[in-house]
């Protein structure tokens, strides 16, 4: 892994600094919210957030609306293969496509 991407759980980034992040990428959120406090804190003002994931997925159920009330805009959104993304379980994703969210926090 390089040596700027931070794994591990998105509701535990104590060890990453306030505001030190221009871009954070989940794919296929699961068991956390996106827009959660500790991922807030470590976004850099007008940084970037891309979120992936299938249209059943909870995590991203009223997605672009709790992104707009966290002060976030929708900067784009596309529909990509499911190629090659799995679940949180190691399974193939069963649906052909993900939904990509690309948001600004403003």
């Amino acid at each position: 892994m390089a040596n700027w991407v931070y794994a591990g759980n998105a509701n535990d980034l104590s060890k990453i600094a306030t505001g030190s992040q221009k871009l954070i990428i989940m794919e296929n959120p699961y068991g956390f919210k996106p827009f959660n406090d500790e991922i807030l804190r470590v976004l850099a003002n007008k940084g970037t957030i891309i979120i992936k994931g299938t249209w059943n997925n909870p995590s991203l159920k009223n997605i672009e609306k709790i992104a707009e009330n966290k002060g976030f805009i929708l900067s784009e959104k596309k529909v990509i293969s499911s190629k090659g993304y799995s679940q949180s379980d190691g399974k193939q994703i069963n649906n052909e496509t993900i939904t990509e969210y690309k948001f600004i926090r403003k």
